[in-house]
């Protein structure tokens, strides 16, 4: 019988993935290192009849600014003339969830949709892009769009605290969901030897470059793919 591995995630999971990966040889351990919430009162309030009838960019770089800007949404059953940016994997399938449409387009990491955006940008268009985001977001993508001279307007729509927290015992792997995460775990934490950290895409990969280079990437930003990605190095170490 194969030794079971000990993973700690940086973020809480769902008790059947939980199972399911028990039942495959891993034991994870969930323990947050940051905390979200929701921007109270919301900067959207006084703007929102406007912007819900524009058919602005909107742009997407974590599910929880999905999240706070449709929840509570009172008409659901139209979706938004809005022409979506989003990362793949968690944050395009929030905005499936809530707008009850797929994203106008999706990349992997930041950079990439900033790409994509700029080469769709017609200039002189006026049409306004918005970028809702947390207050630590990454400045990789403001800063491409606004080298390429496409006119950006954040709103913060969503706040970020970091919680670390002094981890007393060693674990087999380590998994991490955001740049934030990262910051938090290694605060108070590092890595005594050479051990797997799971990133959850590129960016939170290049966070993790300052502490190691033993990273695993998952192949697409969900959840599902890092479990697998974890799933098959140890079957394989």
């Amino acid at each position: 019988m194969s030794m079971m591995r000990h993973i700690l995630f940086t973020r809480l999971l769902a008790e059947d993935l939980l199972q399911e990966a028990s039942l495959r040889g891993i034991a994870i351990t969930c323990l947050p290192f940051i905390e979200t919430r929701t921007v109270v009162p919301s900067p959207l309030a006084p703007i929102w009849h406007e912007l819900a009838s524009q058919p602005i960019w909107a742009v997407f770089t974590s599910m929880h600014a999905v999240e706070a800007v449709f929840t509570g949404r009172a008409d659901r059953s139209h979706p938004l003339p809005w022409r979506i940016y989003a990362l793949g994997g968690e944050t395009a399938r929030a905005v499936e969830r809530f707008q009850r449409v797929r994203p106008s387009i999706t990349a992997d990491d930041a950079a990439a949709l900033a790409m994509l955006i700029t080469q769709q940008y017609i200039p002189g268009s006026n049409v306004p892009v918005y970028f809702f985001c947390g207050n630590l977001r990454r400045d990789t993508l403001p800063e491409k769009l606004r080298q390429a001279g496409i006119p950006l307007q954040e709103i913060i729509v969503y706040e970020t605290r970091l919680t670390p927290q002094k981890i007393e015992r060693p674990f087999d792997g380590y998994a991490f969901f955001s740049p934030s995460a990262v910051e938090s775990f290694f605060t108070l934490n590092h890595l005594p030897e050479p051990v797997p950290c799971f990133a959850i895409g590129e960016t939170t990969a290049k966070a993790l470059q300052a502490y190691t280079q033993h990273i695993i990437i998952s192949p697409q930003p969900r959840t599902r793919f890092l479990l697998e990605s974890i799933y098959t190095y140890f079957a394989d170490t």
